[in-house]
């Protein structure tokens, strides 16, 4: 798999790991200040790149700061130099997001992109003012892909996969409204460097065409234990 393909995927693995009912509801705000989470991106048995998502809460004490960064590494970046990075501040209040930064660089290529979310504004919607297409009016209890994946892991994990159902959300993501979709698939004994694991399984519900040929190419495991 291309390293710029990669990329995609460990994008799109955070943006769909998300969670159906959870616009309108108040759910308890994750509290994983001070973790970091690392993978390593790897092409057959080479390791082509390495990845984060960090979680620091902001001095302020009333926000966590989001930080997912992915890499190319080794030999690799001399055909392909990316540093791809997402930030947000989550409000701790209401576990949604209360802005989110796109950084991209593709060795000469390069994007950054800041969008605020306006809760107070409209008593019924959010305004979301992106630096790069101006003012979008979306619904109220959105989420961007980082504030969505912790509220995940909180609250909808273990729900999710007992009920076998679809899990769907709306995220504001790359200058759009995406609503995503993650299928429970079973569970599955992984082996890790820790030893064998018994894991949730998922399918998150991939786009035909752009990096996959069909709905269920990614799979995403999740250990069942705590």
């Amino acid at each position: 798999m291309p390293f710029n393909r990669i990329i995609a995927v460990f994008s799109i693995l955070i943006a769909s790991i998300l969670e159906t009912s959870s616009q309108g509801v108040s759910f308890e705000v994750p509290d994983f200040s001070g973790e970091t989470i690392h993978y390593r991106l790897k092409y057959g048995i080479f390791n082509i790149g390495y990845a984060s998502i960090t979680c620091q809460e902001d001095p302020s004490g009333t926000a966590c700061n989001i930080k997912a960064e992915a890499q190319s590494a080794g030999w690799v970046k001399i055909f392909k130099d990316l540093d791809y990075r997402f930030e947000c501040g989550m409000d701790l209040g209401s576990g949604l997001p209360i802005s989110a930064t796109r950084s991209l660089r593709d060795g000469r290529y390069s994007l950054y992109n800041e969008v605020l979310f306006d809760r107070n504004t409209r008593p019924d919607s959010t305004i979301v003012m992106s630096q790069m297409s101006g003012m979008h009016v979306v619904s109220k209890n959105i989420y961007d892909i980082l504030t969505g994946f912790y509220h995940f892991r909180e609250n909808f994990l273990k729900a999710s996969a007992t009920q076998r159902e679809d899990v769907v959300i709306k995220t504001y993501f790359t200058d759009e409204l995406w609503d995503l979709r993650i299928r429970y698939a079973g569970e599955e004994i992984i082996e890790t460097s820790m030893g064998l694991r018994l894991c949730y399984k998922f399918n998150p519900v991939t786009v035909i065409g752009r990096y996959f040929q069909n709905d269920d190419d990614m799979v995403v495991w999740f250990t069942k234990d705590e």
